[in-house]
């Protein structure tokens, strides 16, 4: 997959900072070099997110796993704890319309979602690795 800057939702900032020694990783440094000339606006990222050597707005530029959909995610357990595993589940997603619209497929789940998944599979003693409906490798563009 290529980089391009068509690929970053309009309203994500993007970053300028050719000084910053995180340029080479950063994906809003990558997507900002990819601008079109023409460009008159853009929300960026400002000085003030950089302190030393860390930035909080800081955006992997490296393809990460993006998975939807989670039919087949839930394992053979006892009505018991499938309950409690079911409510786990909902407070990673929001609630519990919300973790069925995931389960459907219709919105990414994101790295971080995916690990505190993993994390409450291992909680429950499940050895076994989350298995999603689709998985893809794409550039993950974070909320700020």
């Amino acid at each position: 997959m290529t980089l391009t800057y068509s690929l970053a939702p309009h309203d994500w900032a993007i970053c300028f900072q050719s000084d910053c020694p995180m340029k080479d990783m950063c994906l809003r440094y990558a997507v900002g070099q990819l601008a079109p000339a023409d460009l008159t606006h853009h929300a960026t990222v400002l000085p003030a997110a950089r302190q030393g050597d860390h930035c909080s707005l800081f955006a992997t530029k490296e393809p990460v796993r993006i998975a939807r959909g989670m039919t087949r995610l839930l394992p053979r357990l006892s009505s018991g704890k499938i309950s409690d595993l079911r409510q786990g589940l909902y407070a990673i997603f929001g609630s519990c319309p919300h973790y069925y619209r995931y389960r459907a497929g219709k919105y990414d789940i994101t790295p971080e979602q995916q690990e505190q998944v993993a994390a409450l599979f291992r909680r429950f003693g499940i050895e076994a690795e989350p298995t999603y409906d689709y998985t893809t490798l794409t550039y993950y563009f974070p909320k700020a």
